[in-house]
């Protein structure tokens, strides 16, 4: 009678203490359960033993697999040790604060599963955990070979199906070597979280996933995946949200026959650290033997399906394939909404950068690098978009000969680019039209034009190492040296994640285009040449025809006031060779011309940026042995009786002419040519003043 008081009032104790007063941060104390170890020495273990210790290990996995485990009990497997056509199917499951763990002990290789062609309910596999919660796999090494038998294989396949199925929590999957396994279909592969079954069936979720620091190389189907059958069955209801709480983190993945890494039907998946490498009909496999292996017709290296709030970053992604469609390196699939790509650094992805599917709203790709991926489908592809995507702060650069276009729009909802670096010595186009909007872009290269930017930077954007980054560790190629044309020239974007490429705090005062926010001084342009006419005289000018003196324009400038020729003053050094050179320019005669020379050698030899009051646009001009030839021109509304700032800098064959201080055209020449010279005011037939001129590097 006394025991059974002292329980009853233990029990009443225990109640008492785990009552949390609604509102209080007090939380009762996870209890973890002492659990027991138990040691699988495929050498010198013995199935007869009690497993409990390493002197005293079992021998065989099919122990192992006869025996339900209890919260808190360690199944440790002996480094060095290998088990042929065996299999671990684990019964059991552990509880908040006491998974269960399979790990290894001892020194050596990580223990192996060499599974062969065994199979169990038709499933091939190294490790399954099938209708069971709180387990985590660790550092084991796992294979199949080659095997002629058409089967469903994974390296660790976690299940859920049939009687049992449920609501699951904390699978953790981690240090891994998984390699050389070969299934029959999309839903087998490296390691594959997997809801099967039929209408009538029970459907499952898990909760808490963690995928972290294991190696996938040359399996089939797919490298790691979260997958469900609620699409397939109409009376389950998470297709949405199968998956919560997932992090798939620090794996590598290579030479894959479908996919690297695919996340569907997930809230805010956490996929980090990844790398893929041969993704698409890549695997390593005698075709004689396994000859079973699914058709595939398109794939990607890391991408979303039907998922909302995702976030992959600090990724890589390389040698992606392109075979009947898609290769590209990332993917807003289907039904992906709200989720981001960040941070990543793509290359040599036959299909592009980026896809986008149909049904896809509110998502965003920054401060990402793309080099020298493919172009089969342009650098963006969006296929049927329903919403609107944001791109900004990313680096695209191309020397690889890519020709389609490197930008795309929205079908019917918009995409916006902001803040990026296209350096494009391809021959790639951007996509203009209703549904795709530029803002404070940096253009380089082919087709700098096109973009209806109107903050747009034309120039070398002067990358540390442009094209020069092997890996992800070697990203710093795109950091930009401090005369780089895109620092300070970006728009403020809110919510726009707090930090850049490289880890720097957004922002330094005015944003920077492209993946990094320079945090150094920003060097102040050293003028070579200026002269405001203000001290009444034009010293240091020389001047070829018409009728040159300062004189009052409401204030002093530097007037021509002949009426009929070709009339030119210039000044400065004949060794200049790269520069910009601007100029206040006001046309007095109606219809006239008038504008700035850089470059210039003598009247027969020089560049020309001008404005034309008769056609209202800016034209750039060569004279070249006394042969004057427009390079190409663009719109601008010309005022005669009022000055117009003019400007143009050349890099190399490179010019770029600005109106008021906004870009308005771009020439990419041959640099060989008039590579060096002086400046100067030019007008035919046209009385002009000139103010402000100033020459600087």
């Amino acid at each position: 009678m006394k025991a059974l008081l002292f329980k009853i009032s233990l029990l009443i104790i225990v109640i008492s203490l785990s009552v949390v007063t609604p509102g209080s941060p007090i939380r009762t104390k996870t209890v973890e359960a002492a659990g027991t170890t138990y040691y699988v020495d495929a050498t010198a273990g013995n199935d007869a033993n009690t497993g409990t210790s390493s002197t005293n290990a079992w021998r065989t996995l099919p122990k192992v697999n006869s025996t339900i485990f209890s919260p808190g009990d360690r199944i440790l497997l002996k480094s060095g040790s290998i088990w042929n056509n065996q299999y671990l199917d684990l019964q059991g499951s552990g509880t908040s604060g006491s998974p269960i763990v399979v790990d290894s002990y001892g020194s050596g290789s990580k223990p192996l599963i060499n599974f062969g062609d065994t199979e169990v309910e038709g499933d091939g596999f190294g490790v399954r955990l099938k209708n069971v919660s709180y387990w985590e796999i660790n550092n084991l090494e796992i294979t199949s070979g080659q095997h002629a038998t058409d089967r469903k294989r994974s390296g660790i396949l976690v299940l859920g199906e049939g009687t049992g199925a449920g609501a699951f929590q904390h699978i953790y999957i981690r240090n891994n070597d998984i390699h050389d396994v070969f299934g029959t279909n999309r839903r087998t592969g490296g390691i594959n979280f997997y809801a099967r079954g039929s209408n009538w069936m029970p459907e499952s979720t898990w909760d808490d996933v963690l995928i972290e620091n294991n190696t996938v190389i040359n399996v089939a189907d797919t490298g790691i995946q979260v997958m469900t059958d609620a699409f397939f069955n109409a009376s389950w209801t998470h297709k949405f949200n199968a998956f919560t709480n997932v992090v798939i983190r620090d794996n590598y993945v290579e030479r894959i026959h479908r996919d690297g890494i695919l996340v569907r039907s997930s809230i805010s998946p956490l996929i980090e650290y990844n790398t893929t490498n041969e993704i698409g009909v890549s695997s390593d496999v005698n075709t004689s033997i396994v000859s079973y292996l699914d058709p595939i017709y398109v794939v990607a290296a890391q991408w979303a399906y039907a998922t909302t709030g995702a976030v992959f970053q600090n990724n890589e992604a390389f040698n992606t394939k392109v075979i009947n469609g898609d290769g590209q390196a990332w993917d807003f699939d289907i039904d992906v909404y709200n989720s981001i790509y960040q941070y990543n650094f793509s290359h040599h992805n036959e299909g592009g950068a980026l896809l986008v599917m149909n049904n896809t709203d509110g998502n965003i790709f920054r401060y990402n690098i793309s080099q020298n991926d493919g172009d089969a489908f342009g650098t963006f592809d969006l296929v049927n978009n329903g919403g609107n995507l944001y791109v900004y702060n990313n680096v695209i650069y191309r020397t690889n000969g890519t020709y389609n276009l490197l930008t795309e729009g929205s079908n019917t909802g918009m995409a916006y680019y902001s803040n990026n670096i296209f350096y494009n010595m391809g021959s790639g186009n951007y996509e203009v039209g209703p549904n795709v909007q530029y803002d404070s872009n940096l253009f380089y290269g082919a087709n700098t034009g096109t973009a209806n930017d109107p903050n747009k930077v034309v120039g070398n954007p002067l990358f540390v190492n442009g094209g020069g980054a092997s890996s992800f560790a070697t990203a710093d190629a795109y950091k930009l040296n401090p005369a780089s044309p895109a620092i300070n020239k970006g728009k403020s974007i809110t919510g726009n994640g707090g930090r850049d490429f490289f880890g720097n705090p957004l922002y330094n005062g005015i944003p920077d285009i492209g993946v990094h926010e320079y945090t150094g001084s920003v060097p102040v342009p050293v003028t070579l040449f200026s002269d405001t006419f203000e001290d009444g005289n034009a010293n240091g000018w020389t001047t070829s025809g018409g009728s040159w003196a300062v004189q009052s324009d409401g204030t002093l400038s530097y007037v021509q006031s002949a009426i009929s020729g070709e009339f030119i003053a210039y000044a400065g050094d004949i060794a200049w060779t790269d520069y910009s050179v601007e100029a206040d320019i006001k046309i007095i005669s109606n219809g006239g011309n008038a504008g700035i020379l850089f470059r210039y050698q003598d009247a027969n030899n020089f560049y020309m940026l001008r404005l034309n009051d008769t056609s209202n646009t800016v034209d750039l001009y060569k004279k070249k042995a006394g042969t004057l030839q427009l390079l190409t021109s663009a719109s601008s509304p010309i005022s005669a009786g009022q000055f117009i700032r003019l400007k143009a800098s050349i890099s190399g064959g490179n010019i770029t002419g600005y109106v008021n201080g906004t870009w308005a055209l771009t020439w990419a020449g041959n640099p060989a040519e008039l590579q060096t010279g002086k400046i100067g005011l030019r007008s035919h037939s046209t009385l002009a003043s000139y103010d402000n001129v100033r020459v600087f590097q």
